[in-house]
């Protein structure tokens, strides 16, 4: 027993990341058996789409090594967590592309597959829209942040 009350319990902080692994898995599960993606469609779809759930992962893990602690690090770590959905998103669309096509796809396993993806969106957006600056900066860390910004800015 972990001593904390079932109410006062939360999500772990990284359970969007062992989720994205789970999918991950799952979508390398689906695309390599030959009954649900057949040999002939595993370079047109299932190689594609297994690349798709990997940049996903990816993608969490990069935005998870920008520690919100400067404004910069907060534009990135959102920026990251807004590709990491929309690969999510693309792992539906590929899912969706892959019954289409008339794939012989065990739905059952689909359904699970768009289920764990329709959380892990959800998760991502809560993350996303709950990246803040952390800590106090003072008036010379927040002027020099917004030179190195204008400086970034003015480079492109």
């Amino acid at each position: 027993m972990s001593g904390v009350f079932e109410k006062d319990r939360s999500e772990s902080e990284l359970d969007y990341f062992e989720l994205a692994r789970k999918i991950w898995v799952e979508v390398v599960r689906i695309v390599k058996n030959e009954k649900d993606v057949p040999k002939s469609c595993r370079f047109l779809i299932g190689v594609p789409t297994a690349e798709t759930a990997r940049s996903m992962v990816a993608n969490i893990n990069r935005a998870y090594h920008f520690y919100p602690s400067s404004s910069f690090n907060v534009l990135e770590r959102r920026r990251y967590l807004t590709l990491a959905i929309a690969d999510c998103e693309q792992l539906l669309l590929d899912m969706q592309c892959m019954k289409d096509a008339g794939l012989p796809i065990n739905v059952n396993r689909l359904e699970n597959l768009i289920k764990m993806a329709d959380a892990e969106i959800g998760k991502l957006q809560s993350k996303r829209k709950n990246t803040r600056l952390i800590g106090k900066q003072t008036v010379e860390d927040r002027i020099r942040d917004a030179e190195a910004e204008i400086e970034r800015l003015s480079s492109v």
